[in-house]
């Protein structure tokens, strides 16, 4: 009577690794279609690209696409929400203090610095925005939770004058989109130095006050 053959399990180690090497290859891939996304994206001005012509240039087939984005959109979303969530990352290193007025300042100069950085990321932004697209990512929702509560601390001491926390959000919104367009649409204007940091600057000494005693009445 012959004994029933025993399974041999693989070691530990050896499982570990090929999940570890999948998990590599899975993030290779996820990272070469963003990237190919993104390039596409710019070169086109829009969404007017095809999945065929994303997979010629990332080297992946379409069926991968759909595998790890589901559709166009979900792509789309995906980039969205793996370059602003490094911005965010960035944001949220930025240490909080007892000032709102010093918190917001340290906020957004490390907006415009990011920009400076990383110009594909404002060429990627204005084709998105300037094809009327509105998407809202978690990380988008990270970056307001750090731009609002300085602004809502200020419009309640009074260090807003009359403005209040939303059109000063606008304010600040608006310039910050216009520095980027500009360098987007005239990237070889010769545009002063540290401009961004400077009319951000100018936009908050104009816009706040040194505590509400001294706010127009």
């Amino acid at each position: 009577m012959t004994m029933p053959q025993v399974a041999q399990r693989q070691p530990i180690s050896l499982v570990r690794g090929i999940e570890e090497r999948r998990e590599r290859q899975r993030s290779e891939a996820r990272r070469a279609i963003l990237d190919a996304t993104e390039t596409l994206l710019i070169e086109s001005g829009g969404f007017d690209f095809s999945i065929r012509s994303l997979g010629r240039r990332c080297g992946y087939s379409a069926p991968t696409v759909y595998h790890y984005f589901g559709d166009k959109d979900g792509l789309i979303d995906a980039l969205l929400e793996e370059r602003i969530a490094r911005l965010a990352d960035a944001i949220e290193r930025v240490p909080s203090t007892a000032d709102a007025l010093v918190d917001l300042r340290a906020v957004l100069l490390v907006f415009v610095g990011f920009g400076a950085e990383n110009p594909t990321f404002n060429r990627l932004m204005w084709t998105v925005s300037s094809k009327g697209e509105s998407r809202m990512t978690p990380a988008m929702e990270r970056l307001r939770a750090r731009v609002r509560p300085p602004l809502v601390q200020l419009a309640a001491s009074g260090r807003l004058g009359s403005a209040d926390a939303e059109s000063a959000g606008q304010m600040i919104w608006a310039l910050l989109h216009g520095l980027s367009a500009l360098q987007v649409i005239e990237p070889d204007h010769p545009w002063v130095p540290n401009l961004g940091e400077r009319a951000l600057e100018t936009l908050l000494r104009g816009m706040t006050h040194p505590d509400s005693e001294e706010a127009p009445r």
